[in-house]
């Protein structure tokens, strides 16, 4: 006989949340090992004191993060939806079946009034807890990055002239009152104070890190999302706006992430680097040996630095090889007695010149011994004798050339 489940649906008075979430469950041994109590003393000044309706707690606040992060949640609005319907979620927050959960808009107007500050801080009071925990191993630090896409469309942008200018407008003819300003806590003070390297970070060119080209990102500005650049485009994809999530990761086995920073996509992965691997190590007071990235960290600029400050730089060199099709500065041996190089075929190629405005020491092969040897094309593609350039910290760059060869890289 075919059977066909009618929806009959009761009110059960007697059901208990309690009771319908399982002992083993991950937020109950969450709730077990963690109280959050201490951020309602870091907000306490945002809020009016006796005065008002009550607010959402800034412990179900902090906690629907916990959850937004652990289910991989990327959307508010989709995380209070999830809640309501997640038995475990509405007991880890606090809320019974029959109780109404925030509203996904409170969630964002509660992140504006906390500010970067008391995020940073709770991170940090997360990793700290981890330390205390032997979570954190502390020998190995990797480096890692996100594309993270914005909700704006590239279409939707305007001269960046334009926008400064409507910007400077609106500051002049501003009507916010003086009470208003002495009331809400200074971005300047917020800025001063944070941990953090987004205002170093917020999309503006940095001479000392990034070479001088026209980026998208300084003509125009979208008026969506200011914040978002332009992605550099991966196939046939077209240009989106969003940003760059930078990582360091420890390497113990529990990997836990020491620090997060997003920055607009118009600053590269390798850029921040140096900044986080020494804040990292002073924070938390940890002394890694090596630190691991892949082929997009693998600048001058990271290794020399990573070696200065007495870690192994175990990041990868850029191919040029595979890309140019000839030899590269590996492929000849400096010979410091004789202050020359040697080619494989064992050709000197001696000093030459030098470059004092880009600090480095030319070397070149005499053009009629190129000319005659066979296999100039695997060497340079050059109508003259190679020319090898040799940083003043060229040392430093060989010795983190090596460990490639090892068992350890």
């Amino acid at each position: 006989m075919l059977g066909a489940k009618a929806k009959c649906l009761q009110a059960h008075a007697e059901v208990s949340l309690e009771d319908l979430v399982p002992t083993d469950n991950l937020y109950r041994q969450l709730e077990a090992k963690l109280d959050l109590s201490f951020v309602r003393e870091w907000v306490r000044d945002y809020y009016c004191s006796g005065n008002g309706r009550p607010s959402i707690d800034p412990v179900v606040f902090f906690k629907l993060q916990l959850i937004m992060f652990f289910e991989g949640i990327r959307s508010e609005r989709q995380l209070m939806e999830t809640v309501a319907l997640h038995l475990a979620h509405r007991w880890y927050i606090g809320y019974d079946l029959s109780e109404r959960i925030p509203d996904h808009s409170s969630l964002s107007k509660i992140r504006d009034r906390d500010g970067l500050e008391v995020f940073q801080r709770f991170f940090e009071q997360m990793v700290q807890c981890c330390v205390e925990a032997g979570l954190v191993w502390g020998q190995e630090l990797y480096f890692d990055g996100t594309r993270v896409r914005a909700n704006a469309d590239i279409d939707r942008q305007v001269p960046r002239f334009y926008w400064d200018a409507q910007q400077h407008v609106q500051t002049l003819f501003s009507q916010t009152t003086v009470q208003e300003q002495e009331a809400q806590p200074s971005s300047t003070e917020t800025q001063s104070a944070s941990r953090s390297f987004a205002k170093k970070y917020d999309g503006t060119r940095l001479v000392d890190h990034e070479p001088y080209y026209e980026r998208l990102a300084d003509g125009w500005v979208n008026t969506t999302d200011p914040s978002a650049t332009p992605l550099m485009p991966t196939g046939q994809e077209r240009y989106k706006l969003g940003y760059h999530d930078h990582y360091v990761v420890d390497g113990g086995k529990a990997r836990i992430i020491l620090a997060a920073l997003v920055t607009p996509a118009s600053i590269h992965d390798p850029t921040p680097m140096l900044d986080l691997a020494r804040w990292v190590r002073f924070r938390w007071q940890l002394f890694p040996e090596i630190a691991v990235g892949d082929g997009r960290y693998g600048t001058i600029t990271n290794s020399v630095g990573v070696e200065r400050d007495g870690m192994r730089a175990y990041l990868a060199r850029p191919d040029h090889r595979s890309r140019t099709g000839v030899y590269t500065q590996s492929d000849f041996t400096y010979d410091p007695q004789q202050d020359c190089y040697l080619c494989p075929q064992g050709q000197r190629l001696p000093r030459s010149s030098s470059d004092r405005r880009k600090g480095v020491t030319i070397y070149r092969a005499p053009a009629k011994v190129c000319k005659r040897c066979p296999v100039k094309p695997q060497c340079t593609k050059g109508r003259y004798g190679q020319v090898i350039q040799r940083l003043p910290f060229q040392d430093v760059l060989d010795r983190a050339g090596c460990y490639v060869e090892t068992e350890g890289y």
